[in-house]
């Protein structure tokens, strides 16, 4: 694992993105958090949503199971009562 300054990260990010193929890469800020960069594997997509997402998903393939499902049209105009700016 190697620990790196943004301002080194920023002016070596095919370097340290290479780097980081093959072990762990600290980017450390001087006044603020640090970030640890590694690869994304295939089979880490599903860590990327948040619990709420992941709930959001699991109500709506449950709603079709169900047969709750309505027309594009149909829900594009709900949507549009209910966010009107959504569309913009």
């Amino acid at each position: 694992m190697q620990t790196v300054s943004v301002t080194e990260f920023r002016g070596n990010i095919k370097k340290y993105l290479e780097l980081a193929e093959k072990e762990k890469l600290v980017i450390h800020r001087n006044k603020g958090v640090s970030f640890v960069l590694t690869p994304l594997n295939d089979n880490d997509e599903d860590t990327l949503l948040s619990d709420a997402q992941k709930k959001a998903i699991d109500k709506g393939l449950e709603a079709i199971s169900k047969g709750k499902v309505m027309a594009d049209a149909e829900a594009r105009k709900k949507i549009k009562e209910k966010y009107p700016n959504f569309f913009k």
